[in-house]
């Protein structure tokens, strides 16, 4: 059978995740939770997997059920500590990782969930609103954009607004200029490709394609020139384990498959 891009993606993300880590896994972030959830299965055991408000251990779990849309009641029975509010952000330093969407994203990585339309009084579509992500962005020790559209209405020259702040105009030393804590966004995964950033200029670049993509595919439907390596790669494909573990244990009713 073959395995869907939404699979490479959570595997890339569990790929890329290390023991001991401290990781937010989002709210409402399917593919990126899956990814998460992973990682704690195949090679992270101590991974500290935190939820809403609470760290959870999947590893007795054998029934995980919907992994998108865990709600505060669903995850007590996986919870091990529940995080005071009152202590959220003081604790966000000790984050490994936490993942960041966007309406818009720039060739920087700075990230719009604001809204679209250039007066704030007459914004033509609104969004979500930062919920947290500017201040947990600039403290934790690194994140993953992701986006489920590729297209140059999301991949901007210039954000409308900006909710989190990735690498401002440029430059490796952008983040410390401005006082922002962490090594920044490390990758943008969307459903074409995956994307990195360059190491001085740190603009965004191409990493990996999802199957069936084309090169002219990325580039038409992004609003900036991304910079293209020499070689570029298609996307890591999963193990035994890793693909066994998704499917039977994480997404047996194939919600990534679909």
């Amino acid at each position: 059978m073959s395995v869907t891009s939404k699979e490479l993606q959570a595997v890339f993300i569990s790929r890329y995740i290390e023991n001991g880590w401290y990781v937010i896994a989002g709210i409402g972030a399917g593919i990126q939770r899956a990814g998460v959830i992973l990682a704690h299965l195949t090679h992270c055991p101590d991974l500290k997997i935190v939820m809403s408000d609470y760290f959870v251990d999947f590893l007795k779990d054998t029934e995980i059920g919907d992994f998108r849309s865990y709600t505060e009641t669903g995850l007590k029975k996986n919870a091990e500590y529940m995080i005071p509010p009152e202590i959220r952000y003081e604790t966000a330093c000790r984050i490994d990782l936490m993942f960041a969407g966007g309406m818009q994203i720039d060739r920087f990585g700075n990230t719009n969930l604001i809204g679209i339309g250039s007066d704030f009084k007459k914004i033509r579509l609104r969004g979500a609103g930062s919920i947290g992500a500017t201040s947990m962005t600039s403290l934790v020790k690194r994140y993953i954009i992701f986006t489920n559209n590729h297209n140059k209405r999301t991949f901007v020259e210039k954000c409308d607004f900006i909710s989190t702040i990735g690498w401002n105009k440029g430059g490796a030393d952008a983040r410390e200029k401005l006082g922002l804590l962490g090594e920044g966004p490390q990758y943008v995964i969307t459903p074409l490709c995956v994307m990195d950033f360059t190491e001085q200029s740190k603009e965004l670049r191409l990493k990996h394609l999802m199957p069936n993509v084309s090169l002219e595919s990325v580039m038409e439907n992004t609003g900036f020139s991304l910079v293209i390596p020499e070689k570029v790669e298609r996307m890591p494909e999963p193990n035994e384990l890793e693909l066994e573990v998704l499917r039977n244990r994480i997404d047996p009713s194939g919600i990534l498959r679909r």
